[in-house]
């Protein structure tokens, strides 16, 4: 009978590309790379695709092959390919189960700051005096669980939105600015480079009877916004401190996040036209807002 069983290696980082090409040679259904250790990354260099030191590789096969064959063809391979990671004597079967529900059943509706962010399948309660946010989880970044997106719901929670124009900078699953659409912007404009991030935008402002506006970099748009949300990371917001400046409004609200607590000065030190207020740090991401001069 087929069954899905998976197998998992220890590789060093310089291994792992070559490793994944092997295991779809012998016909892996898909393969996973996960951190063995504690080593975040941070801001990997344009066009760069790093990989964690220790890195636990997992294969999924599904096929009627016994393990001995498949497990006899990976170390053939491996050989010939001078790799020496020391295989297990047998894959590790998988329950059958309905995977499409057990994927759908990671995401489950949580609390930050005044929102109820839930996936739009989900039934449960809604408590009281929340803000529900539907979201699906995509391909893009942005599902309320990263702290710095926390950070930002936070912030959009305790401010008045009400009439006002958002920009969503960098907008990923386009959370912020469907958030702040939830709370009564009167106009909201996400930006992304990925044109895959416009589309998850775009569904999930309609998941909320919500029109976003959606924009890649190319159609800046040469007005101001009330306020400006931008959740990305340090250098970027560096780089682009001009252009962030430039879309908020005198008297204008800007909030950024995506920044290590240690690169705060630094971001700050971009921005002379805002005058910030108290920090607001988790977990090691900080959150930078304020306002910018009349």
């Amino acid at each position: 009978m087929t069954e899905f069983r998976q197998l998992t290696v220890l590789a060093a980082g310089n291994q792992v590309e070559l490793l994944e090409e092997l295991l779809f040679l012998a016909d892996a259904q898909a393969v996973t790379l996960v951190d063995d250790g504690d080593t975040p990354i941070f801001e990997p260099p344009v066009g760069s695709h790093p990989v964690w030191p220790q890195t636990q590789v997992q294969a999924l096969f599904y096929d009627e092959r016994p393990d001995s064959e498949i497990l006899e063809d990976l170390a053939t391979y491996f050989q010939r390919a001078n790799i020496l990671i020391e295989l297990p004597k047998q894959l590790t079967p998988l329950p059958d189960q309905d995977w499409v529900r057990a994927s759908l059943d990671q995401f489950q509706p949580i609390k930050i700051g005044g929102f109820w962010v839930k996936p739009s399948w989900n039934e449960d309660p809604i408590p009281p005096h929340l803000t529900v946010l539907n979201l699906d989880p995509g391909l893009a970044f942005g599902t309320g669980m990263h702290p710095t997106t926390q950070l930002c719901l936070e912030w959009l929670s305790t401010n008045d939105l009400s009439g006002q124009t958002v920009m969503d900078f960098g907008c990923g699953s386009g959370i912020l600015g469907v958030a702040a659409g939830c709370l009564g912007a009167s106009q909201v404009t996400g930006l992304d480079i990925d044109p895959q991030a416009l589309i998850a935008t775009d569904h999930n402002a309609t998941l909320n009877d919500l029109v976003v506006e959606t924009l890649l970099p190319d159609q800046t748009p040469s007005c101001t916004f009330d306020v400006v949300v931008a959740n990305i990371l340090a250098n970027p917001l560096i780089e682009l401190a001009n252009t962030l400046n430039n879309l908020t409004r005198p008297g204008g609200k800007l909030v950024m996040a995506g920044l290590l607590d240690e690169q705060a000065d630094k971001v700050r030190a971009a921005y002379p036209d805002i005058q910030f207020d108290t920090d607001v740090s988790k977990e090691g991401w900080t959150r930078l807002s304020g306002t910018k001069a009349e």
